[in-house]
């Protein structure tokens, strides 16, 4: 297991908010003025008066869409970022073969890479305009028509040119030879960590392909004997010989290539301090190439970027050509006080961003560790100042790379970034959180927010708690240094204490989608440190009947980070079977809380071609290949009671029993699973202290037009080490499929093409023995010891949370976690809530402003706010909604009866 690396436990837009045609129809000018023109209003009008007196005035002070809009940052609808593998990097299908070939989907371009050739196979320019959510399902075969291209790494002086023949990952036989830096919503960043060169076996290079919305940049790294101080890349093929039209923009360094339209690319290389580069077209190829001022053996590093013309406004342009200045970074102590003096943040051409020092909270003034039993450093949060001024040429995107050390936060399993206005409140512009801790030690923030004037931002690093709950954070984690793997790693957190949940979306390690899962607020040996591990989980367990000996997995999963926290996450998991037959997008919500490890997964899966199945399951706990807990018992169950609770045999086998064992009903309200009693008591970390389960909160199958609300399990058998059982989520299993009619063809296996299965599962790690438990949680507390082995807390949970929301201003979206859709206007939403467990994320879509808001409950004295600050605005969630100019809102509160809450604005 990567997680149960005990080592790392011990050691120790203005312009998109004026678009929002809500607002503008809420106006009550806007509304005179559309009365005006009626002319049937202005004969029923007695006075002869065109104005409309009896409209109340528009007050700035009460009303948020009244007067100018805050100046804050926005993101373009097309600033995304995707890699991915078009199948899956090791199929069943082709094993032990792995597939090299990689894609980059941005919203701007695209590109096709194979990892084991080190051939650029695919460049070109999108201009189709698919947001982010519409991308994930983009057909690989927008990729594969792209304009050919062709790219040569090369070492030495012209004269003694030779080229890279050999790709390899950390070893020359790993099978991931490409390894992801940083993955996510604004950077994808791969190596080739060893590249060799047949003519010269002195010398040794590398590779890193660096990706942003906007741009890429090729960057080759050359030393050793024959160097002569040396790189080059050579960018060849259709993609860069299909124009018009080459215009040098600053001689030697900086060129388009366009046609007609003026559609193309534009190449620029920089000089650093340790070279001197250099920009060179033929008519048929493009060289970059790095001379170094240094001794010749050496070598050099060339970096050649790359941007499509029609992504870049004339001042975006003119800041790739001369990106100084613009950037100014200021560390800030725990109270906002600037410690030291402001500095420039230099253009790093390697990754085509300005590259933020980020100080640590050591050099603010903390202490080397946080004391976790004083409650302030649960609310110690690292500051930084950041300033940028995008010049008087209009908005401009500016790509942020802001880097530092694991000390960033109190702990690395945790942090969790967010942009801040000065006062404090969240801006929603999105931050990737990248790390490492497999040897190397870092966190790389990355953002690029759009900004029209000069702007001070707040980069606001949380470790324990925002507000009342411990902050939830969902990022990705580089494998660098973890053996010699590669691949997309995710590791989500429920404050800085251990990791909570880690995915492998790619199935990379041969395991699971859902593999380390830790209990939370559990002392396995010390307090606030890593727990045991009771992973994990699977998504889509699929077989044909042809080829029952495949696991079709998802292959070309693109990963969506929405919102990574704090309040709560949002990320998306998309792709295809390997077979082409079962498409699904797979949506994880972690919740900030203070009681245990509570996410709820969204599946939905859409059958584009008939399927006639050996075995279909939809999730499933635990893993056909992870699950080694040796949980002695296995039950199911219903808000109202237990169905069955029965031993795990030792059957010392895999797969079902019997058919019996398959499409079990589970009836009633809240219906339920769990894995309990665990055994497993002697490893390092003891694992006996938590239990899992799931609960199913919704579930919609649609069969070939048969409508299914009641969902079903799968019992099957695991043998990872020792005799397991395993719970799946599935489809009624009856000879013949009676259930699903004609469209199932008599056939007990088979799902017709068009049918589609939607649920929404709470995923749960509760603790299994009081004593152990360290947190505050009331409800945990009260719960009697006998109750926390046993049923008795699946009971708790399965009503606990089992909740009713009655909207009366605005438009429930979704009730596991709640999400309103917001109506313009002071007061834009009002509902009760009825029920709860632990802290519940409340979201509000469809806000015109990002500021200003506050969420108040009805009590006894009327409607009161609820504040949950600390050090000012530091207990809420903001997201920005490029696609429609919005923002999203998002509240932790506790709930156990009847409620009324509502979001009222009042003028920050």
């Amino acid at each position: 297991d990567c997680a149960d690396d005990d080592d790392a436990a011990s050691n120790d837009d203005d312009a998109a908010s004026n678009d929002d045609d809500s607002s503008d129809d809420d106006d009550a000018s806007d509304d005179d003025d559309a009365s005006d023109d009626d002319d049937s209003s202005d004969d029923d009008d007695s006075s002869g008066d065109d104005d409309d007196d009896s409209a109340a005035p528009c007050d700035a002070a009460t009303d948020p869409t009244c007067g100018p809009l805050p100046a804050v940052p926005t993101v373009d609808a097309g600033d995304y970022a995707y890699w991915y593998w078009p199948g899956n990097h090791r199929p069943v299908e082709t094993w032990p073969v792995v597939e090299p070939v990689m894609h980059f989907l941005t919203g701007h371009y695209g590109m096709a890479f194979n990892e084991a050739t080190g051939e650029l196979l695919h460049l070109g320019v999108l201009t189709d305009g698919l947001s982010a959510a519409a991308a994930q399902d983009r057909p690989n075969a927008d990729i594969l028509a792209l304009p050919s291209a062709g790219i040569q790494f090369e070492a030495g002086s012209s004269a003694n040119s030779v080229a890279a023949t050999t790709f390899e990952g950390s070893t020359p036989a790993a099978a991931a030879r490409a390894r992801l830096i940083d993955g996510g919503r604004f950077m994808n960043r791969i190596e080739i960590p060893s590249v060799r060169y047949a003519q010269n076996g002195d010398l040794g290079g590398r590779i890193e392909v660096a990706s942003m919305p906007r741009h890429a940049v090729f960057n080759h790294s050359v030393s050793g004997s024959g160097a002569e101080g040396t790189s080059r890349i050579v960018l060849s093929g259709d993609a860069v010989t299909g124009f018009s039209n080459a215009d040098w923009l600053a001689p030697d360094q900086a060129l388009t290539l366009t046609d007609a339209s003026g559609q193309g690319w534009l190449f620029v290389v920089y000089d650093t301090a340790n070279t001197t580069s250099s920009l060179s077209w033929s008519g048929s190829s493009l060289t970059a190439e790095a001379v170094s001022s240094g001794p010749p053996d050496d070598g050099a590093t060339v970096s050649l970027l790359v941007a499509p013309t029609s992504a870049l406004s004339a001042a975006e342009q003119a800041l790739y050509l001369t990106p100084t200045d613009q950037v100014t970074y200021t560390l800030l102590d725990p109270l906002g006080v600037p410690v030291g003096s402001p500095v420039t943040a230099p253009w790093e051409p390697s990754l085509g961003a300005f590259l933020v020092p980020l100080g640590t909270l050591q050099d603010a003034g903390g202490p080397s560790s946080p004391d976790w039993n004083d409650l302030a450093f649960h609310h110690w949060y690292g500051r930084h100042r950041i300033e940028i001024d995008p010049g008087l040429l209009g908005p401009v995107s500016v790509p942020l790379a802001m880097h530092g050390t694991d000390r960033l936060s109190w702990y690395i399993t945790g942090g969790i970034a967010m942009l801040r206005d000065e006062a404090g409140e969240p801006t929603g512009i999105p931050v990737q959180i990248s790390k490492n801790w497999h040897g190397e030690y870092w966190y790389h923030l990355i953002s690029q927010p759009t900004i029209s004037e000069p702007l001070t931002l707040e980069l606001t690093m949380a470790s324990g708690r925002w507000g009342d709950p411990y902050a939830a954070s969902h990022a990705q984690l580089s494998l660098i240094g973890w053996g010699d793997h590669g691949g997309h790693w995710d590791e989500s957190a429920l404050g800085a204490f251990g990791e909570s949940v880690t995915y492998d979306p790619d199935m990379t390690l041969q395991r699971a989608m859902i593999d380390d899962v830790r209990p939370f607020l559990v002392q396995s040996d010390q307090l606030w440190n890593w727990t045991g591990n009771v992973g994990g989980a699977d998504f889509l367990r699929y077989r044909t009947q042809s080829e029952p000996y495949w696991d079709r997995r998802l292959s070309r999963v693109r990963s969506h980070y929405v919102a990574v926290g704090p309040n709560v996450t949002d990320v998306r998991y998309a792709g295809v079977s390997t077979d082409g037959r079962i498409e699904a997008e797979l949506r994880v919500q972690l919740g900030a809380t203070d009681d245990l490890v509570r996410v709820w997964y969204h599946l939905d899966f859409t059958f584009i071609d008939d399927v006639a199945f050996s075995r279909l399951a939809f999730f499933q706990v635990a893993a056909d290949r992870y699950g080694d807990n040796d949980f002695a018992r296995y039950a199911a169950g219903n808000r109202d009671g237990v169905l069955f609770d029965l031993e795990v045999p030792a059957h010392g086998t895999t797969g079902y029993a019997s058919d019996s064992d398959r499409g079990i009903a589970l009836e009633g309200d809240a219906p339920w699973v769990m894995l309990y009693d665990n055994q497993r008591d002697w490893d390092t970390l003891p694992e006996h202290y938590a239990d899992i389960g799931f609960i199913v909160r919704e579930f919609e199958a649609n069969i070939g037009g048969t409508l299914i609300t009641t969902p079903h399990i799968n019992v099957h058998r695991t043998d990872n080490q020792q005799s397991q059982m395993a719970f799946e989520l599935g489809l009624p299993y009856e000879a013949g499929s009676p259930w699903c009619g004609a469209p199932c063809q008599g056939q007990t296996r088979f799902i017709p093409a068009g049918s589609t299965v939607s649920a929404t599962v709470e995923y749960l790690v509760p603790p299994a023995d009081k004593t152990r438990y360290y947190g505050d949680a009331a409800w945990l507390l009260a719960l009697a010891p006998e109750s926390y082995r046993s049923t008795d807390m699946m009971l708790e949970l399965a009503a606990g949370n089992d909740l009713e929301v009655t909207v009366a201003l605005g438009a429930l979206e979704q009730t596991w976690p709640v999400e309103i859709q917001a109506i313009p206007g002071p007061i834009a939403a009002e509902f009760g809530l009825d029920g709860g467990i632990g802290f519940l994320p409340i979201t509000f879509h469809g806000l015109n402003r990002h500021d200003g808001w506050r969420l108040e409950a009805e009590g006894p004295s009327g409607w009161e706010a609820i504040d949950q600050s600390v050090h000012g605005n530091d207990f809420w969630q903001a997201n920005f909604n490029e696609e429609t100019g919005s923002w999203s809102l998002t509240w932790s509160i506790e709930n156990t009866s009847l409620t009324q809450y509502r979001l009222v604005w009042g003028s920050p």
